[in-house]
C-alpha cells in the first residue's frame, strides 16, 4: 500500500535537506529519500573537511530560519570580512571589504560535512518528515495531478510532486529527459586543507596567474595555528601532475602559486581533484517534478557561489509551494512550478554566464588581455559604488534581474 505525502524530495544533501526542513515548517508532509545513510562523521580540527562552502548573508538567514545555523559550533565557522583578488601576471588587484558596505562580514566558510550533519540532526526531530535513507527511486510516474514512486527498498510513495535535489549528476534529470546546456571548463579543482605560517586575517585570498586560479579560504585557528581551505583550478594534466607530487613538493608549489604571501607548512586533509563542468538545465520543471540546486545548474567555483545559488533556489521554491499549499493548489501542476522557474532561471543564467566570462578572461596569458584586465582591475578597485553592488549580489541582497 502506498504512503501519501505532499512532496517527495530526492537528495538529502545541503539543498535537499534545507528544502525539507523549511517546507515542513509550512505543514507540508515530506518524504526525503537519499542513497546516503545519513551518518555524517566530523573530522577533528585541524583536519577540516576539504570540501567547504562560502555562506552568504541570505543563506545564513535561511539556515537560521531552519534552526540549523544556531547549532553549528563557533569553532567550525570562519567568518571573513575581506577578500583580496590579484593578477599574478601583473599588478592589478581588487580589495573587497565588509566595512565599506556596512556589513558585519562578507560571508562565512563552513565545512560541507558540518552543514550536512546539522541539517540531518534537525530533520530527525521533525515529525512531518519521513526519512528513507540508504534508498533510491527504482521507478516513478509523473503527472499534473500527482506522482507515484517505488523505492529500491520496496516502499511505494505517492505525492503531489517530486523535488529533484540529487546533485550535479542527477539521475532524475537524466531519466526525465531534461535538456541541458553544458561543457567542460577544461579545469580540475584541487581541494585540500593546509596549515600556513601566519594569520589569514579573516580574508579570502585569490590569485590568477601562471599557476592557475588559486583561492586560500580562511578556516578557524587551532592552538594559535592557522589553516585555510584551498581551491586550485588548473587544466587536467596539470592537476594530475600536482596530485602526483610528494606533499612537501606540493606545499612548495602552493607557496609560489600564492605569490609567496604565505609559507605552506603541511597538508592536514588529503588532496582531492574534481573535474569542473558547467551545466544548466533548459527547463527546471515538468508536470510533477522540479529541479533545484546542482541538479538544475553547476558553475565554476571561482566565486564560491555554488551553494548560495542552491540555497536561493530553496528560498524561492519554499515561497512558491507554501503559497500554493495555502491556496489549495496542486503542488505538481505546471503553472505552479513555473512560478519558481520564472523566479530563478534568469538569475542563475546570469551567474553562469558571468562565471564563464570571468574564467575565460583570467585563464588567458596573452599579453594584450593581461594588460587590459589589469587596467580593468585597477579601475574597478577605485569604484566603491560598483564594488558595493557586487558585494550585495554575492551576499544575496540583490539580484541580476
Amino acid at each position: 500500500m502506498a504512503k501519501s505525502y505532499d512532496l517527495i524530495i530526492v537528495g538529502a544533501g545541503m539543498v535537499g535537506a534545507l528544502s525539507a526542513i523549511l517546507l515542513a515548517k509550512s505543514s507540508l508532509r515530506i518524504a526525503l529519500v537519499d542513497k546516503h545513510d545519513g551518518d555524517y562523521r566530523l573530522s577533528i580540527p585541524p583536519a577540516y573537511d576539504s570540501r567547504v562552502s562560502a555562506i552568504s548573508s541570505q543563506s545564513k538567514t535561511l539556515l537560521e530560519t531552519a534552526g540549523v545555523w544556531q547549532d553549528i559550533p563557533l569553532d567550525r565557522i570562519a567568518p571573513y570580512d575581506n577578500m583580496v583578488v590579484w593578477d599574478g601576471l601583473g599588478d592589478g588587484h581588487i580589495d573587497f571589504n565588509a566595512e565599506t558596505t556596512a556589513m558585519p562580514e562578507l560571508g562565512y566558510l563552513v565545512e560541507n560535512t558540518v552543514l550536512n550533519q546539522k541539517l540531518m540532526s534537525k530533520i530527525l526531530d521533525i515529525k512531518n518528515i519521513d526519512l528513507y535513507l540508504s534508498d533510491t527511486l527504482d521507478s516513478h510516474e509523473l503527472s499534473e495531478s500527482g506522482v507515484r514512486a517505488e523505492l529500491s527498498s520496496g516502499h511505494v510513495l505517492e505525492a503531489q510532486a517530486i523535488v529533484a535535489a540529487d546533485g550535479a549528476m542527477s539521475k532524475l534529470r537524466t531519466e526525465n529527459a531534461f535538456a541541458t546546456v553544458e561543457w567542460d571548463y577544461g579545469h580540475n579543482a584541487i581541494v585540500a586543507t593546509i596549515e600556513i605560517d601566519k594569520s589569514h586575517q579573516n580574508t579570502a585570498w585569490q590569485s590568477f596567474g601562471e599557476e592557475g586560479i588559486l583561492a586560500f579560504l580562511p578556516l578557524p585557528c587551532v592552538d594559535q595555528k592557522h589553516f585555510v581551505s584551498i581551491v586550485w583550478s588548473v587544466p587536467p594534466k596539470e592537476a594530475e601532475a600536482l596530485m602526483a607530487l610528494e606533499v612537501d613538493a606540493f606545499c612548495r608549489r602552493l607557496h609560489y602559486a600564492i605569490d609567496k604571501r604565505f609559507d605552506v607548512l603541511r597538508v592536514t586533509q588529503a588532496r582531492q581533484s574534481i573535474p569542473l563542468r558547467q551545466r544548466h538545465a533548459k527547463e527546471y520543471v515538468k508536470p510533477g517534478m522540479v529541479l533545484i540546486g546542482d541538479a538544475a545548474h553547476t558553475i565554476h567555483p571561482l566565486a564560491g557561489q555554488g551553494a548560495n545559488l542552491g540555497f536561493s533556489d530553496v528560498k524561492e521554491l519554499v515561497a512558491v509551494l507554501s503559497k500554493a499549499h495555502r491556496r489549495g493548489e496542486c503542488l505538481g501542476a505546471s503553472h505552479v512550478l513555473r512560478r519558481y522557474q520564472r523566479a530563478r532561471m534568469l538569475d542563475n543564467i546570469a551567474m553562469s554566464v558571468g562565471m564563464e566570462a570571468f574564467k575565460r578572461l583570467f585563464s588567458t596569458q596573452q599579453p594584450v588581455f593581461v594588460q587590459l584586465r589589469n587596467m580593468g582591475m585597477k579601475r574597478f578597485n577605485h569604484n566603491v559604488a560598483l564594488k558595493k553592488k557586487l558585494i550585495a549580489r554575492a551576499a544575496g541582497l540583490a539580484s541580476f534581474s
